[in-house]
């Protein structure tokens, strides 16, 4: 068995893979505690497991403590990179490791799933857009501020905004305009993200020859679906889909 454990920007999740089955474990939010975190996970595993196949983009403060927590349960940590070519997907950056390792992973496994066309919305702190075509080459991608980001920024720069949670269902109508600064705020923070992707689809598929399919995964993906006129597929942990394929892979 091999521990998969996906470290986003706020949250760990991790699964077991045992052969060709996932079983998925669990997830702990790190920003107020990575340490407590980590060992949730840590002691979160089943016995039986000696190594931990990771992808980290929230770079070392919870690589070394996540790295420490492991070996003292005797698991090997080993963090994925992005690379150029791999697992039927072409990097289109010049530099690979400049792209997300998250995004990465999450194409690879969305590349098992679609022949064709296709592309992936990871909806988390960041909210990210890749396509990749049918002879698996990565055409790029977009990076959005989430809601919760977007609506920060207005508090940080603005007066009198204050802080607004995300918006959590699509209003009809009327009822998308606020009728309190922190509704208008939370539904024009979704609206703009919304539409940003909508547009994105557009254009892929005008450019690809016919609308391309969409994958959407990641924490914030129920909340953001509502609000998508792009027909999509909801794809539970892409990342830890697309790590267990690489561990079964590599052996």
């Amino acid at each position: 068995m091999i521990a998969l454990v996906d470290i986003g920007n706020t949250r760990v999740k991790w699964a077991v893979a045992d052969g060709t089955r996932v079983t998925s474990v669990g997830a702990a939010s790190h920003i107020d505690d990575a340490q407590a975190a980590v060992e949730a996970l840590a002691t979160a595993l089943p016995t039986g497991i000696d190594r931990a196949l990771i992808a980290n983009v929230a770079g070392p403060a919870l690589a070394q403590p996540l790295t420490a927590a492991l070996e003292a349960h005797r698991i090997r940590a080993e963090y994925v990179a992005t690379r150029a070519e791999g697992y039927g997907i072409r990097c289109a950056y010049a530099d690979p490791e400049r792209l997300g390792v998250d995004r990465w992973v999450a194409m690879i496994a969305a590349r098992r799933l679609v022949a064709g066309d296709l592309c992936v919305i990871q909806a988390g702190t960041a909210v990210t857009f890749d396509t990749v075509d049918a002879e698996g080459r990565h055409r790029g991608g977009l990076i959005f501020a989430g809601p919760r980001l977007l609506a920060d920024a207005l508090n940080r720069n603005t007066g009198r905004i204050g802080l607004t949670e995300p918006a959590r269902s699509r209003p009809n109508g009327l009822e998308l305009l606020g009728r309190s600064t922190e509704v208008a705020v939370a539904h024009a923070a979704m609206l703009s993200l919304a539409s940003g992707l909508d547009r994105a689809v557009t254009v892929v598929g005008a450019a690809l020859g016919g609308l391309p399919t969409v994958l959407l995964t990641g924490g914030g993906a129920d909340s953001l679906r509502p609000w998508l006129e792009t027909d999509v597929r909801t794809s539970a942990d892409l990342v830890l889909a697309g790590l267990a394929y690489m561990a079964e892979q590599d052996g």
